[in-house]
């Protein structure tokens, strides 16, 4: 790698020209001779001095207003440099960007860039949220001996199981997403220049890329790698968690729709493998994606209090300042886990995630959900139409949408959306942990999806969702080799639920509803096997679930017993 030999004294004269925001635009070089383009930002006051480094890496530009701009403010005004880095290809960076392909060896020689400058003092940490969290996860793979904390915040990484296929479904979030970042300039609202309405709809959904009209191929990786095959396996870093030793701060909201299951597999995977367990700590608030980093007490039309907007800055900078400069601020005595209860719209601390200690098997009857299996057996069917799926119920011309509605009651009624409740509590219910369900069903065709959810029914009848989880058919068995069914053929699926901790209050119910879409956030089945992305043909399916006698379907439920006295 080239060296950088920037004398302190030089840092005046070069930055001059943004002298009032203290910034020094530099180049980093990568490995293979790349530069990748750097904003270092130095606190005023300190420009002789060594310093910890705090970097963050992005794809949408090293001075982006909402996502980077308070991140330089924070950290210069609280004795940090500050390294905002603008991705191979992306911004003024060389290369050509292909995302999540270059991450890990061009984060592992940022950080080790910024350690050997002379304004650091040889500890960096990194922050971030989203993309810019999963780079975090991808130097910290190749363990670059400098990184000493990281922040990561609603950080992508469990390839398949989450994005961009989620168990074989397609996130057309990401048609969003391969437009945003088109250009090496982060066009961020100029999405509103296309009718995403009209747009998502087109037919087969690999040709949405006309309109995205990306000179690059990520649309092409996103879309087509439609399997757990290679390339995403060498992004998923299962098998070097035992190697990352660094203390982490991991924060996440119980409504992201883009990387919450990512969240929890970097913090899963941390507590069972890394010899730094005991340094990881989790968040977990009532917040949607961007929410995360700027937290506030409403999602939706939902006010869970005051508390629900924590000041991350605070959380961010007491982390930094514990790890990072050794000071004694009580990072250490913190609880390692602290989640927002929704139902008690409360914080609790503990020092374990899930708060879990049973399992509450609730299974599937006429309707209804109750302790015990039925010895008759039934079934109930609909008619899933993929000209009229049911509804995400977001506005997608106003992209970036941040609250997801969890109003399910007017999908509920829907006759392709079939509902199981159990009795109302009499006593609360805590659900923490991933719920499944493992239920029976048959499809016409030799394919199709199922999406379930968990909602919390009020006294009112309002129908909220809890938490939700997707299964395309064809991967029943293996996201690496999608398999036909036979038709009409009564098949067990397991399907996993999202992480979540809930709180079901005295007089509320539990219920469970089965449909096969949620659009636009996913991408309709065609109810046909076969690349879904190039099926442009939709059939209407008939699929079954089955209950009771011979096919006990059930929602798995991992709660607290009554016993633990929480």
């Amino acid at each position: 790698m080239k060296e950088n030999t920037t004398p302190f004294s030089r840092w005046v004269e070069v930055g001059q020209n943004d002298a009032a925001k203290g910034r020094l635009e530099m180049g980093i070089p990568m490995r293979d001779g790349v530069e990748l383009a750097a904003d270092v930002y130095m606190p005023f006051g300190h420009e002789n001095e060594a310093l910890p480094a705090i970097v963050e890496v992005t794809p949408y530009n090293k001075d982006n207003v909402v996502l980077v701009s308070g991140d330089i403010t924070l950290y210069q005004n609280n004795g940090y440099v500050f390294v905002a880095v603008d991705c191979r290809g992306r911004g003024k960076s060389e290369g050509d960007w292909s995302g999540f392909a270059d991450d890990v060896p061009d984060t592992h020689d940022v950080i080790e860039w910024v350690a050997a400058q002379p304004w650091c003092n040889g500890k960096v940490g990194t922050t971030g949220l989203s993309y810019m969290g999963w780079v975090q996860w991808a130097g910290a793979s190749a363990q670059p001996p400098h990184l000493e904390a990281m922040i990561s915040t609603s950080a992508a990484g469990r390839w398949q199981q989450e994005i961009p296929y989620t168990n074989g479904i397609f996130q057309l979030y990401f048609a969003w997403w391969a437009f945003m970042t088109r250009r090496r300039i982060d066009e961020g609202y100029g999405l509103r220049q296309i009718d995403w309405d009209e747009a998502l709809r087109i037919l087969p959904f690999k040709d949405i890329g006309r309109i995205i009209d990306t000179p690059t191929h990520t649309w092409d990786n996103l879309a087509d790698r439609d399997t757990l095959d290679d390339y995403w396996k060498n992004l998923r870093f299962d098998d070097r968690y035992d190697r990352i030793d660094v203390p982490c701060l991991h924060v996440t909201g119980w409504y992201d729709q883009e990387d919450l299951l990512g969240a929890f597999h970097h913090y899963e995977m941390m507590m069972a493998n890394s010899p730094a367990r005991d340094k990881q700590y989790l968040i977990v608030g009532p917040w949607s994606h961007v929410k995360s980093r700027n937290p506030d007490r409403f999602y939706a039309d939902i006010d869970h209090g005051a508390s629900a907007a924590m000041d991350m800055d605070a959380e961010h900078l007491a982390f930094f300042n514990y790890w990072l400069k050794g000071m004694d601020n009580g990072v250490g005595e913190l609880d390692r886990v602290r989640l927002f209860e929704p139902g008690r719209n409360a914080w609790r601390g503990t020092e374990h995630w899930p708060t879990a200690n049973a399992t509450r098997e609730l299974f599937l009857g006429d309707g209804s959900l109750s302790d015990a299996p039925s010895d008759t057996a039934g079934s109930v069917g609909y008619d899933f139409d993929p000209l009229d799926p049911v509804p995400t119920g977001i506005d997608v011309r106003l992209y970036p949408v941040e609250d997801v509605p969890l109003d399910q009651t007017s999908n509920e009624a829907r006759a392709d959306v079939v509902s199981f409740t159990c009795a109302s509590e009499t006593e609360e219910v805590v659900l923490s942990g991933w719920p499944h369900l493992v239920f029976y069903g048959s499809t016409d065709g030799d394919d199709t999806d199922w999406h379930v959810k968990i909602t919390d029914v009020d006294p009112d009848g309002v129908s909220r969702r809890v938490t939700q989880g997707c299964l395309r058919a064809a991967c029943r068995t293996s996201l690496e080799q999608p398999s036909a069914v036979a038709p009409n053929e009564v098949l067990e699926y397991d399907v996993e639920l999202w992480p979540t901790h809930h709180v079901f209050k005295p007089g509320h119910s539990i219920r469970v509803t089965v449909t096969s879409s949620d659009f636009p956030w996913y991408a309709r089945s065609m109810n046909q096997f076969g690349p879904v992305r190039l099926q442009g043909e939709p059939r209407v399916a008939r699929n079954t679930v089955y209950f009771g006698g011979d096919h006990p379907s059930k929602c798995i439920l991992p709660v607290e017993s009554l016993a633990s006295g929480s």
